[in-house]
């Protein structure tokens, strides 16, 4: 603590307040960047940013910065990140765009041979990881893309799977866990976890087929993207549910799908189909 006292961040409660602001201390001390922890919780915090959006942390230990864990591949850029967070007072929102907007970022993901040779493991990142998204983004995602998404903030949690709030208002309730959070590997929520896992299992691909709010958001995708012909339909599909248009091949499939089951029908369909391709739920 730099010689510091631990009273040098402790503040007085109001007279007659029932807590003893202690953990206000804690807080003050944590993010304390001159004589407390803060140099450390910021490289911390932006480790852990950058390794959401790559796949990989610039110390690939994320909760271990002591001896025992691994040395920063670039300690200048995780430096920069850190200065950058505290100069934004803390706020996540201008490291996420600082990130996003990077070259290392926006990198292709097709393999070099010659590049591979030299760094089999990519931990210089030559090229972008896969990455699928996580629980809460899968289901989120397709609540947003058709229309049902509930943005509501704050207020109580709830175990009912057909809530239409973000995933994070989910309640943990061990005996009766999500479906959809536990299918894609959504963390056990009583113990931390500094790396998520990522399966790739049967059970998945089954679930976007047969759980009975996939279909529902299948249906509001279709209504919100039904158009004049399938044609049409096929392209603000396409737009809407993956963020580009439909090749001249994929434009003619999407239309043969929708007229073979009849147009209404089919478009239902074809939207669920759209929401099991891997392209909407791993990150391009």
């Amino acid at each position: 603590m730099h010689g510091k006292e631990p009273s040098h961040w402790q503040t007085q409660p109001p007279p007659g307040w029932r807590t003893s602001y202690r953990r206000r201390a804690l807080a003050e001390w944590v993010t304390d960047v001159n004589d407390g922890a803060g140099a450390l919780a910021a490289r911390v915090m932006a480790n852990r940013l950058w390794q959401h959006h790559v796949g990989r942390g610039i110390v690939a230990t994320p909760s271990d910065f002591g001896t025992r864990g691994a040395p920063p591949t670039h300690p200048e850029l995780l430096d920069y990140l850190a200065s950058q967070l505290v100069d934004n007072g803390w706020r996540l929102k201008p490291l996420h765009r600082a990130i996003m907007l990077s070259s290392t970022y926006q990198a292709a993901g097709s393999y070099d041979p010659d590049k591979a040779a030299k760094d089999p493991d990519n931990v210089l990142l030559w090229r972008r990881p896969v990455r699928r998204l996580e629980a809460e983004a899968v289901r989120d995602t397709m609540l947003s893309v058709a229309g049902l998404l509930d943005a509501t903030m704050y207020g109580p949690g709830t175990l009912d799977p057909a809530s239409k709030r973000r995933s994070v208002y989910f309640t943990v309730k061990r005996s009766n866990l999500i479906p959809m959070m536990i299918v894609f590997d959504a963390p056990e929520a009583l113990t931390p976890i500094a790396e998520r896992s990522t399966t790739t299992i049967a059970p998945q691909a089954l679930l976007l087929m047969n759980n009975p709010q996939v279909r529902e958001y299948a249906k509001a995708l279709a209504r919100r993207v039904a158009g004049s012909t399938p044609e049409a339909s096929a392209r603000s599909a396409y737009e809407v549910a993956l963020g580009r248009g439909p090749t001249a091949n994929e434009l003619a499939d999407a239309v043969a799908y929708i007229e073979a089951d009849g147009k209404d029908q089919g478009l239902v369909d074809f939207c669920q189909a759209l929401m099991c391709l891997n392209e909407f739920v791993y990150v391009d």
